[in-house]
């Protein structure tokens, strides 16, 4: 069977299961896993298994200066009856779904995110314009504030499809928000062999007792979180601002009598006095503090666990069943909910001293630095959140450990990748136990600004290390064979073609490395005949087309069907896709921009689809599939899953940033390429820690029985040790590597390939893994990696293997012998 057709067959096997409760195996008769709610009962409507989506693909084997602190005064307590609830002309909007992006002062980013990428030249759009059959659910989401180009990709997404009552995982916590209310939870993570899964719990439901509250939407979103804002009858309103790594969930109420529900049975409740450890030694000042500050209540359930409820104004709850707490009068304020985590009685007491400050607002600033000498390059990559102490959202206002009083403070969390990089002084001493997320620990941070500095690895066209004359000649002794058999492309398809297509653009750029010209005009001649019926005519058989509903650029028969094309018509993986065809327009412009210029507005456009750098893109949204708080991008798109988003192959999520990198660079769109350069090297740290941990590392994040060196696929809330199509370890190893191109050294290092090839693992190893695969594409790139640091062996074994349908045997020996080699592994 055709390597194409095998995987259609796999993609038919896929919907199939959507339609049945059993999840689909792969050959070797593992369970494909899709973890579902086990122990909890969930609230009416959300249903209780969620089986692989038809969407997704087969891989065939084929230091910033701050502004000085200013501190401000906690608000005076409320009124029973004050307006909490933000009114909608408080923050203006620039034109899409996305706010413009705060300026900080002090902090220059790379670009101008509120202006217009030099990518958007003003031309008309490139590909026909069509209506989306999937048409947004406006009752989910405040249409008139959030337009087209709408979120496809963003961690939250699934309040804003299908039903909208599918959870989201704001770390640590678990969300879903219904139409009357929404529920929090605290996961439980499971360690196994082959997954690290965890439950999707409705510890408990905030709701108004009188059952006012009949409708949410999402009224607001920013580069980090979610607006949710609930509304009813007799002005009863509830908003909550969802964000990543916050120690409490907080909900603005008006004119409610607030409710609190569990699944557990309450045991005891206990009213705290309201103490608080400043880090003023002013008596007057800390009296100040403790007037301001909500009451709280400890609340302990019949599971083990305690949770910290805090409201202002105060509320006297009385207890009305085994599982309900309820408030005594029409409330307008907020009630934020905290878990105490493993250590209650130490963690009760660092959470007080925060209580009463939260999120109002999120942005991100990517700050590019470097030493005057150019020996340390690097990017600042900076978190900032507006809270409701700050004196008007003043953006220019920074609380951090070292300033103000812990009560007007923001307390957050930050995963591993973050700390790896993060100055500790704002780490909250004392600290916090028993708080993770699916990446692992979380560690607690105080302030509402979190930086670190992002080392920057340069990468370029050309591999890391210069050949030599017999290296140039043994390349192009392989390339001109490649050149004669390996550049019909015949796949219909975006992700074959954009694959074909790239193979062909890293034949020209290798060629050019080996000065071949004859062959580097023959392969650009090649290249240009390919792209043309895809982006200037359009008369392949599957031609791509701007939807107009969501705002992107999809396949026809993506489209018409979810089913086709590996779901890239409902903007699965289009990172993945289009950055093979971005590598190939960057190669082409790199060597003759004449040739080039054709499809300089048809790839213009694809970028901006995938990483459009504007946020006052009227036709793209902002860089669609990045997540800034974790680092990487999520792959899939407007696809529901209880475990949340997903990313699989943090190799192609690579690529698309290095050949975004290497197209600005091409073009000279000098501070676009600088962007795109610290995206690359985030996605790639992310990469390095999450999916290709070392076994140590492993074992920190993941827990034993779990300590394999590579991921197959990351979710929001668990990680599994198989990929989409089979839990082969070949395809886990190689999906994390293809393409080899110069940047996969940013993600693959002797160190970590040492330790993989040997056993270790309750896996075989990849050295095992190889073997297993004989001679085929996967094969290949394990031996290619194992170039790293043993060439001779990774030559002989890996040019007797036959190349994935995008690789070749000339980028093989290319890249090993341009890579860095160390002492022979054992």
């Amino acid at each position: 069977m055709h390597i194409i057709d095998f995987f259609r067959s796999t993609l038919v096997l896929l919907a199939l299961a959507t339609h049945g409760s059993a999840a689909p195996f792969d050959k070797a008769g593992k369970k494909l896993w899709m973890s579902t709610p086990e122990h909890t009962i969930p609230p009416a409507g959300v249903p209780t298994s969620y089986p692989l989506n038809p969407s997704r693909r087969a891989q065939p084997p084929s230091g910033v200066h701050l502004p000085s602190p200013k501190d401000h005064p906690y608000p005076n307590e409320q009124d029973g009856h004050a307006d909490f609830i933000r009114k909608p002309d408080q923050h203006p909007r620039a034109p899409g779904f996305q706010e413009r992006a705060p300026v900080i002062k002090g902090v220059r980013s790379a670009l101008d995110p509120n202006a217009q990428s030099p990518l958007n030249e003003g031309n008309p759009l490139a590909f026909k314009s069509k209506g989306h059959p999937y048409i947004p659910n406006t009752q989910l989401f405040d249409s008139s504030a959030i337009k087209t180009p709408l979120p496809t990709n963003r961690w939250w997404l699934n309040l804003m499809i299908e039903h909208g009552t599918d959870p989201i995982h704001p770390y640590p916590y678990v969300v879903r928000c219904l139409t009357n209310s929404s529920t929090v939870g605290m996961p439980k993570f499971t360690a196994e062999a082959e997954h690290v899964t965890s439950t999707q719990p409705s510890d408990w439901t905030i709701s108004d007792a009188q059952n006012r509250l009949t409708q949410r939407r999402v009224t607001q979103t920013d580069a980090l979180g979610v607006e949710v804002t609930w509304t009813g009858s007799g002005n009863a309103q509830m908003q909550s601002r969802f964000y990543k790594g916050m120690a409490f969930q907080t909900f603005e109420m008006q004119s409610m009598v607030p409710q609190l529900s569990t699944i557990h049975a309450i045991l005891k409740v206990e009213k705290l006095g309201r103490t608080v450890l400043s880090a003023r030694e002013n008596v007057a000042e800390v009296t100040q503090d403790v007037a301001n500050m909500p009451a709280v209540t400890k609340l302990t359930l019949n599971d083990g666990s305690q949770w910290l409820v805090a409201a202002k104004p105060a509320i006297d709850w009385t207890q009305t069943s085994t599982g309900k707490l309820q408030g005594n009068y029409t409330f307008s304020g907020f009630v934020q909910l905290a878990h105490l985590g493993d250590k209650p009685d130490s963690n009760i007491n660092v959470l007080q001293r925060y209580v009463g400050t939260y999120p109002t607002e999120g942005a991100v600033t990517y700050a590019q630095v470097q030493t005057s000498d150019g020996t340390e390059r690097a990017a600042n990559i900076v978190f900032f959140y507006k809270t409701n102490t700050a004196a008007n959202g003043d953006s220019n206002t920074i609380y951090n450990a070292q300033s103000v009083s812990p009560t007007v403070q923001l307390l957050t969390f930050a995963l591993p990748h973050q700390m790896d990089l993060m100055n500790s002084t704002s780490v909250v001493s004392g600290g916090l136990s028993g708080y993770r997320s699916s990446k692992g620990p979380l560690t607690p941070i105080a302030g509402n600004i979190i930086s670190y500095k992002q080392p920057l690895q340069q990468v370029g066209f050309a591999g890391p290390r210069a050949l030599g004359s017999n290296e140039k000649a043994q390349i192009q002794r392989q390339l001109l064979k490649d050149a004669a058999t390996s550049t019909n492309i015949t796949a219909e398809d975006p992700y074959f073609f954009g694959k074909g297509v790239a193979k062909v653009a890293r034949l020209l750029q290798i060629a050019q490395e080996v000065e071949d010209s004859a062959s580097a005009a023959s392969l650009s001649a090649r290249l240009v005949s390919l792209l043309k019926p895809w982006l200037v005519s359009q008369t392949n058989s599957d031609p791509l087309v701007y939807d107009k509903t969501w705002g992107g650029i999809v396949s026809t028969l993506g489209l018409s069907d979810p089913s086709m094309d590996f779901g890239q018509g409902r903007y699965n993986d289009h990172h993945f896709h289009y950055g093979y065809f971005l590598y190939a327009g960057a190669v082409l412009a790199s060597y003759d921009i004449s040739l080039f210029a054709p499809f300089r507005e048809p790839l213009n456009q694809l970028l901006r689809d995938y990483a459009n750098p504007s946020y006052v893109d009227s036709q793209f949204p902002f860089m669609r599939h990045f997540d800034p708080y974790d680092g990487h991008s999520w792959a899939a798109g407007l696809f529901t899953f209880a475990d949340g988003r997903n990313q699989e192959s943090s190799g192609e999520a690579i690529n698309a940033y290095y050949s975004a990198y290497l197209y600005a660079k091409a073009l000279g769109f000098q501070d676009v390429a600088s962007f795109y350069e610290i995206i690359l090297n985030m996605e790639a740290h992310s990469g390095r820690r999450y999916w290709h941990p070392m076994r140590a590392q492993s074992e920190e994040l993941y827990g034993k029985p779990f300590i394999h060196n590579t991921v197959g696929i990351v979710w929001a809330s668990k990680v599994d040790h198989v990929t989409f199509f089979g839990a082969n370890d070949e395809y886990v190893y190689g999906i994390q590597m293809l393409p080899f191109t110069p940047a996969t050294s940013l993600l693959l290092t002797p160190d970590w390939v040492r330790e993989a090839w040997s056993p270790g693992s309750s896996s075989g190893g990849m050295k095992a893994a190889a073997q297993a695969a004989g001679t085929n594409g996967w094969a290949q790139f394990l031996y290619s990696a194992y170039g790293m640091v043993d060439r001779n062996t990774a030559l002989d074994k890996a040019l007797t293997c036959t190349p994935d349908d995008g690789n070749t045997n000339t980028n093989v020996l290319h890249w090993i012998l341009t890579n860095e080699q160390l002492t022979v592994a054992a």
